[in-house]
């Protein structure tokens, strides 16, 4: 069996584990009303963490789709006030707005050298500042939120039946990222970057082009989360997505991306989505103090770090020994 098998079954060991823990104490956890609202809420970070993986991929970080999201949505919040533009340009311009993001982040990480740690942290700021300065506000100077509240675009909070919309959405970035991640040059060049940049880079493959594009897919799939979110909630603020850089990071690191980059998937990150819903679903019903999820959540990530370092060690000494001995038979 294949290691990337091995690893995505123990990420849906480590969800099934958790879902029977939590149904054991709440009754109401296995009810189908309450799986979908794990999917819901799974589906913004889920879509986000399709572009986070990428990024992370070429052992790169992104720390700014939070400061991102905020931005599409305020964007679209003054094209929405103050213009009589359709919907769907308004959409397209909080797409676009995303996209402009991401490619600032690509570029100052390639053309600046600048840590991707450091320049992603940087731009959150950035980002953020830029929300502000184009906050909506009220006749007295004070930052306000802004409803939105035209039909065609609150349907895109709803969904079909119980289904919700987003969760679609998410399936559908799901399985175009995994298509581009197995099928295309574009994902074979982000694997290569990530495994062995020095080795990708005398093998022709464009660094920095590859670099950027990962920055965009970012700053697109923040862009299509932000557009959910402010669909469901009716409404932006300069708020929107505040704290939010942690869950998409989480939901790939969980689903087994490798942080040292060139290992893991986009379905890993669909289960790693999953896990981290379900497990602030589970928080959320047994009434803990929301004090001590960010402890939880933050142990767990440390204990899925350190797993992923020991097993990958551990699959690469195997490979090793393995190869020494088909050296010897050979010999």
């Amino acid at each position: 069996m294949e290691q990337a098998t091995i690893r995505r079954l123990i990420s849906l060991g480590m969800l099934g584990a958790l879902v029977i823990l939590f149904s054991f104490f709440s009754s109401y956890y296995l009810n189908p009303d309450n799986l979908l609202a794990i999917l819901r809420d799974a589906s913004v970070a889920g879509i986000i963490g399709v572009g986070v993986t990428f990024v992370i991929l070429t052992s790169g970080i992104d720390l700014s789709t939070g400061s991102m999201m905020a931005l599409v949505g305020m964007t679209m919040a003054n094209i929405y006030r103050y213009t009589l533009l359709p919907i769907w340009v308004m959409l397209l311009l909080g797409i676009l707005t995303g996209l402009a993001a991401g490619l600032f982040n690509g570029l100052i990480v390639t053309k600046l050298h600048l840590p991707e740690f450091i320049a992603t942290l940087a731009a959150m700021g950035i980002f953020r500042a830029l929300t502000y300065a184009i906050a909506i506000r009220d006749s007295g100077g004070v930052i306000t939120s802004q409803a939105m509240t035209y039909s065609s675009f609150v349907k895109l909070g709803g969904g079909m039946g119980r289904l919700h919309y987003v969760s679609i959405a998410f399936f559908i970035m799901v399985v175009i990222g995994q298509v581009v991640l197995k099928k295309t040059r574009f994902g074979t060049n982000l694997y290569a970057v990530g495994a062995n940049r020095k080795a990708a880079k005398l093998s022709g493959v464009p660094i920095d082009r590859t670099r950027i594009l990962a920055y965009m897919t970012v700053g697109l799939c923040s862009a299509i989360g932000a557009v959910f979110t402010t669909a469901r909630l009716q409404s932006t603020t300069a708020l929107l997505g505040s704290g939010f850089e942690f869950n998409p990071i989480a939901a790939a690191v969980v689903g087994g991306v490798s942080l040292s980059g060139g290992y893991g998937d986009v379905v890993g990150t669909f289960i790693g989505a999953l896990f981290m819903s379900a497990l602030d679903n589970g928080i959320l019903k047994l009434q803990i103090n929301t004090a001590y999820q960010y402890v939880i959540k933050g142990a767990i990530l440390i204990l899925v770090v350190m797993f992923d370092s020991w097993y990958h060690g551990r699959m690469e000494r195997r490979r090793k020994e393995q190869g020494r001995r088909e050296e010897a038979k050979t010999g």
